[in-house]
């Protein structure tokens, strides 16, 4: 049912499903693995294993072939969640690099990103119990005997020319994972290397948020878009498993699903906000970037906020450091109250909005707005530590 489309992106779309169903695509498959298979939002499946996706035995759970995993220099924190990205690109089609921005998928595109956990011991049976700890893990599998499945989200890109978002929550058997329109709630118990533990109502959002983040660059307006496939993100190298550690973008282009690549001499690359060699400015500024600017921009659903956070504008003094918070004062947020003035109060960490905001998580403090429900405890260091240091007049 590709209802709402016209016959010209019915048409597209139906060409779409019959090369996805070629037994051997360019992109992948074969190997016994089911091919992929494309929807139209209103005809999505109510499992997740209906698009193939997926390969899950009940012991790992492992891409198929015509996916490719990827990773980013600096990620959207999650409530601690790891995540496994990848990309599906329909055979023949390409995405064309951009060296800012987001990449211009093809029609057909999707984003997949499975949120889970490692797990752990917990104290109440009545929450699921999981580590708290960095991500480091890349390939292209999850072993299932160590981790706990959360969710997946899927965008995918429409006949139309826009994304639309799914979110699938995993049964409690690790099988099999249901699309939940509406969202879920899931008890989970974070529990530290130290034996401390935090529970929580993990969110997965409802289809609707993802209008409320992916707005990026269409000024809150009807259209969204990845946030993480940008140059700079993916400016790294990863280890796809057997095959040898290599740059993502040149894998990418290795792989002809990237057109138009210059070079990893040519792309701009984002710092690893965790790697402490790296200036805390640089850092800062990732951190920034991947966090907040996807509503925190020119051309975001925050714009009208007046605080733009993206890379191009932190650390900037022209025209001026207020637009990206320095000695600005709110203009949607009550706050506190005093001594908060500033979004930023130069070199007082303490008594800055940005800081307060990143470091609660109750409806009407909390950011970013939603699906975040523990604070990011490294994150939070990070960015106290930028603003004491920053090297700039004292608000008056």
């Amino acid at each position: 049912m590709l209802t709402n489309l016209t016959v010209m992106e019915r048409m597209q779309w139906i060409v779409l499903a019959i090369l996805a169903a070629g037994i051997f695509s360019a992109c992948g498959g074969g190997g016994g693995q089911p091919e992929v298979v494309v929807f139209d939002q209103s005809n999505a499946p109510q499992k997740l294993s209906d698009w193939h996706f997926m390969v899950n035995d009940g012991k790992t759970l492992t891409l198929n072939a015509s996916l490719v995993p990827y990773d980013l220099n600096s990620a959207l924190f999650s409530d601690y969640a790891f995540k496994l990205r990848a990309v599906y690109v329909p055979p023949g089609r390409q995405i064309a690099y951009k060296a800012d921005g987001t990449f211009d998928f093809p029609v057909g595109s999707a984003i997949v990103k499975t949120f889970y956990y490692p797990k752990a011991s917990g104290n109440d049976a009545a929450y699921v119990a999981v580590a708290r700890r960095s991500q480091n893990e890349q390939g292209s599998s999850i072993d299932l005997s160590a981790n706990v499945l959360i969710e997946t989200r899927v965008l995918v890109l429409q006949p139309s020319g826009s994304w639309s978002g799914l979110p699938y929550v995993w049964d409690a058997d690790q099988r099999e994972a249901t699309l939940k329109v509406g969202g879920k709630d899931v008890k989970l118990e974070l529990t530290s290397a130290n034996g401390t533990s935090e529970k929580f109502m993990y969110a997965v959002p409802n289809a609707q948020a993802c209008q409320q983040c992916h707005s990026t660059q269409t000024a809150g307006g009807a259209g969204i878009l990845p946030i993480g496939p940008k140059a700079r993100n993916l400016n790294k190298t990863y280890a796809y498993g057997p095959e040898p550690a290599q740059n993502q973008l040149v894998h990418w282009a290795d792989s002809q699903i990237l057109a138009g690549f210059p070079g990893v001499a040519g792309a701009p690359v984002n710092a690893d906000w965790r790697d402490t060699t790296q200036s805390l400015d640089a850092r800062a500024k990732a951190y920034l970037d991947v966090n907040c600017a996807h509503c925190h921009s020119p051309l975001g659903a925050a714009f009208q906020s007046g605080l733009m956070l993206d890379f191009a504008t932190v650390a900037t003094v022209s025209p001026s450091p207020v637009r990206w918070g320095v000695c600005k004062t709110p203009l949607a947020y009550g706050g506190p109250g005093a001594p908060y003035r500033y979004d930023i109060d130069a070199g007082k960490p303490e008594v800055s909005l940005l800081l307060y905001r990143l470091s609660h998580y109750m409806t009407g403090d909390v950011m970013p707005p939603i699906s975040r429900k523990v604070n990011h405890t490294e994150g939070i260091d990070l960015i106290n530590a930028w603003i004491r240091e920053t090297a700039l007049p004292a608000c008056e």
